[in-house]
């Protein structure tokens, strides 16, 4: 009896540990990066660097430029950086 006893007793806390096991916390999994993250991130950590910060920038201001300088100067005049404002003030008020 005693014998029975014990392996029933095992068996109910064999389960319990296993059950315990399953709802321990597992790490998560680590968000996916935008694909500019991706792009700009050389060394892969996951984040930007000051360098790929540069980068970024510099991206960011050849592309405003090539969409908003209309007479090709290489810098926005006044009626060029109202259009860039009216822009951004569209794309605030969408979200």
């Amino acid at each position: 009896m005693k014998t029975l006893l014990t392996i029933i007793l095992g068996l109910s806390l064999g389960g319990l540990l296993a059950q315990a096991a399953d709802g321990e916390a597992k790490p998560k999994p680590a968000p996916a990066l935008p694909d500019w993250v991706k792009k700009y991130d050389k060394n892969g950590d996951g984040k930007l660097d000051q360098e790929e910060r540069a980068a970024l920038q510099k991206d960011r201001q050849a592309e405003m430029l090539k969409k908003y300088d209309k007479n090709g100067d290489g810098k926005l005049d006044k009626e060029e950086r109202a259009a860039l404002n009216a822009d951004k003030k569209k794309a605030k008020e969408a979200k």
